[in-house]
């Protein structure tokens, strides 16, 4: 019976060749971009899943108010870690945490730039970090040793055993290579080339070592694993009693320990606590793609029941001769299995040839060939799912036809099953028209959030990050920079223009509130850094060499000025614990971070050290290549250990934008491709209506209807449910972005027009897409059509 099944099927497919490359090709689309959207799903949830005591880890977030603004911060202080360590039994492990993005690593001839985390013992025993070579109980137990990743070690010795060999780290530290571990794997939260021993830090920076008793300074990561009896919620309770009884000035302030299998996915946290991060990309794109592969189960199930007439005499004799309702729904529902399995295998040949130019919308780690079963498993369920749902109600739909009013020719294949089509017409152009109003204001968001003011000028700037020999050679190195003739400024500063470094609490001001929290954000710099980054002044100036007493000097912002009051700033006095600084410019405010959030009080204070990056501002015009290739040897030069590494302001500053720019693509994409397969549905349907109503288009010619009159009768009805679907996609569309809005301070008013002319997009698709049947079945020759009859 099932060959019998099959055979059907596949005569079926061939006889209707156009109906049936029209549903195996939308099916396909549908698959392809649920496999692909599950993929990469798959993926965003196996970030640290690896480690084996996921659960058991967590991370201190502290929860600060300043400014009269909650905040959330992963850093804590350096006494918490002691704590932790020697009362709290539940603690099993625990570790501190600082890492270093680009450090210069020597051996022998070679130097590369890693990045690297330097942590407690602990941290190996607490994550699932494997060891290639090296005891993972002793390899950090010397505050000069290191443990390298398995391509680092085949980059700096080759095939060589690099335990016991040492490398020279920063031009100053000779370290001791104790253990090799596997390379990091991409879905890890934290991706680094070499793990060094936190007490190498406690020993050779001063900063560091003088926190040890200081409550209120936050400037490192403390991650804690439980012991089994024990949970993070009872743990996090403790910790928040402890701190503010450490310190009384630490008011205003929770802990949470975020567990690891949450850091990736639930990034994000406002007003104390969690809300969304990465996890609403991956509800966002789980929606979509459910709509986009139920679009093209809507077209299945359209096409097939718009022809079911054609099959009402099949069924009738299958009827007659002994066949149960219940044998006819597995016939049909085995086509629609065979049309599910070729469109699987449609779909997999598509995913091959997309993944390619896909990889910059984020899927960039996804791979056809990392086959497991969870993944098998999953795809065939789409492939099954798919080809059930598409064929359920057809099954239903052609084999309830009464057998003796079939062979009269009495069937009544108008009426309910004309209405269902029209319902899945207007449910795939809803869906379809919702997507694309969802990108429009997605975009417009992003738009809204580049063309805000930050304060400065990031166009063309450069910025390189500073090392112990570039700040000693700082002078000579500005002045052969200069002398190329390419740059008009050169500037210092304690941190990039596109984060923040530090923030500081401990400010007071005449008339400051005795009851005022008050954290100030603080870039440390000097001479130039006005016009090197283009800093914009409400008023006063920059620092100048011209002023002496500018080494005492504050300028502040903006956000700053409000809190702090002032009616005439300039000339104030603000303390800094016992130092005084003058106030003596008043700048636009800075965006650092977060580009959808307001500005937060910034104070630049002059310095002559600390400094950690250099920043070059090219003359307008010049060659960008011929500047960068004069000033590389020059920085070659006064910093040997390090190749000149660089990056542009502007780019950094935009991929702040990089989640919402995937948002809105990969929306966009989904809601072009839905409205695609939507159309592929009416394109088979105008097929099917004009060859349906050949007979009386042609009669209708032979009265004297025209061409256009008959284009309008046949699109007429395509219309009206086009434009009943953008009715109803309009609020359900505002509703959605309304509430995804919501997760910006800093967001757009949606547009009332938006909704008109996705309407008006929509139609012209749809009309353009009817029209090439309308308009062939209208200009057919009636002569031709009436011979039939």
């Amino acid at each position: 019976m099932l060959k019998n099944y099959i055979k059907v099927a596949w005569r079926h497919i061939r006889q209707n060749k156009l109906l049936s490359i029209i549903n195996i090709f939308g099916l396909a689309t549908g698959m392809t971009f649920a496999l692909l959207i599950y993929m990469w799903i798959l993926y965003e949830k196996s970030f640290d899943a690896f480690h084996v005591n996921k659960d058991k880890i967590g991370i201190v977030v502290q929860h600060v108010e300043f400014n009269h603004v909650k905040s959330s911060q992963s850093v804590s202080p350096l006494p918490l870690y002691y704590e932790l360590k020697n009362n709290y039994p539940e603690v099993e492990y625990n570790t501190r945490l600082s890492w270093i993005q680009d450090e210069s690593v020597i051996s022998g001839d070679k130097k590369l730039v890693k990045k690297s985390l330097y942590v407690d013992p602990d941290f190996l025993r607490m994550f699932t970090f494997p060891l290639l070579k090296g005891d993972v109980n002793t390899v950090l137990n010397n505050p000069n040793s290191i443990v390298i990743s398995a391509s680092m070690a085949q980059a700096l010795f080759g095939n060589q055993d690099p335990i016991g060999k040492t490398i020279r780290l920063s031009s100053k530290h000779d370290m001791l290579i104790t253990g090799v571990m596997k390379d990091i794997p991409e879905n890890s939260t934290y991706i680094f080339d070499f793990l060094g021993s936190y007490e190498f830090i406690m020993q050779t920076n001063d900063f560091v070592r003088n926190s040890r008793n200081d409550w209120g300074n936050n400037f490192m990561m403390n991650m804690v694993q439980v012991k089994e009896n024990a949970s993070l919620a009872g743990l996090e309770k403790k910790i928040t009693r402890l701190i503010t009884e450490k310190d009384p000035k630490l008011k205003n302030r929770m802990v949470t320990l975020q567990a690891a299998a949450d850091w990736h996915l639930y990034n994000n946290f406002q007003n104390w606590k969690i809300d969304g991060g990465r996890i609403t990309l991956v509800r966002l794109f789980s929606v979509i793609g459910i709509f986009v592969l139920l679009v093209a189960c809507m077209n299945f199930m359209n096409l097939t029941t718009a022809r079911s007439a054609r099959r009402a005499r099949e069924v009738g004799v299958r009827k007659a001769a002994g066949s149960t309702r219940r044998q006819l729904m597995l016939q049909f529902l085995s086509e629609s299995m065979l049309t599910a399995m070729i469109a699987f295998v449609v779909a997999l040949a598509l995913c091959l040839v997309l993944l390619p130019y896909v990889r910059h919308l984020g899927f960039e780690h996804i791979h056809l060939h990392s086959f497991n079963l969870n993944m098998l498993g999953i795809m065939l369920a789409i492939c099954l799912g798919s080809g059930l749902l598409a064929g359920s109600y057809p099954a239903f739909y052609l084999s309830g036809f009464k057998p003796l009013e079939v062979l009269k020719g009495k069937v009544n294949s108008g009426k309910d099953s004309g209405l269902f089509r029209k319902t899945l017409v207007v449910s795939q152009f809803v869906i379809s028209s919702a997507l694309i109003i969802c990108t429009i204001i997605v975009y417009q968001q992003i738009k809204f959030g580049q063309g805000r003011s930050i304060g400065y000028n990031p166009e063309n700037l450069i910025t390189v990050r500073s090392s112990d020999d570039l700040n000693k050679n700082y002078q000579p190195l500005r002045n052969e920079v200069m002398a190329t003739g390419y740059f008009e400024s050169v500037a210092r500063a304690s941190q990039p223009m596109t984060a923040l470094y530090n923030s500081w609490s401990d400010f007071t001001w005449e008339g400051k509130s005795a009851d005022l929290d008050v954290s100030l954000n603080v870039i440390l710099t000097e001479w130039d850094m006005d016009k090197t980054v283009g800093l914009k002044f409400k008023q006063g100036r920059g620092f100048s060499q011209q002023f002496p007493t500018d080494s005492t000097g504050i300028i502040i912002n903006e956000a700053a000025l409000k809190v702090m009051g002032f009616k005439d700033p300039l000339g104030k006095i603000i303390r800094l614990g016992s130092q005084q600084l003058h106030v003596i410019g008043v700048i636009e405010n800075v965006l650092l971070t977060e580009p959808f959030k307001p500005v937060a009080p910034l104070v630049m204070i002059f310095t002559k050290d600390a400094f950690n990056n250099i920043f070059l501002r090219p003359k307008p015009g010049v060659d960008m290549k011929a500047a960068l290739a004069a000033v590389t040897p020059i920085f070659e030069k006064y910093n040997p250990t390090l190749n000149f590494n660089y990056s542009f302001t502007d780019r950094d500053f935009a991929a702040k934008f990089d989640m919402e720019n995937q948002a809105a693509r990969l929306a966009g994409i989904f809601g072009l491709f839905a409205i695609f397969i939507s159309c592929l549905g009416l394109f088979g349907l105008a097929m099917f209506m004009a060859q349906r109503r050949t007979r009386e288009i042609g009669i209708r010619k032979v009265l004297g209807a025209t061409t256009s009159q008959l284009w309008l009768l046949l699109s007429t009805e395509f219309i009206w449910l086009v434009l009943l679907a953008c009715l109803l996609a309009s609020p359900v569309s505002w509703y959605a972005m309304h509430n995804w809005l919501e997760h910006y301070e800093y967001r757009i008013n949606i547009s009332w027009w938006i909704f008109p002319a996705t309407a008006i997009l929509a139609l012209i698709i749809a009309i353009a897409t009817v029209s090439t049947q309308s308009i062939r079945a209208a200009l057919l020759n009636p002569a031709k059509s009436l011979k039939t009859e």
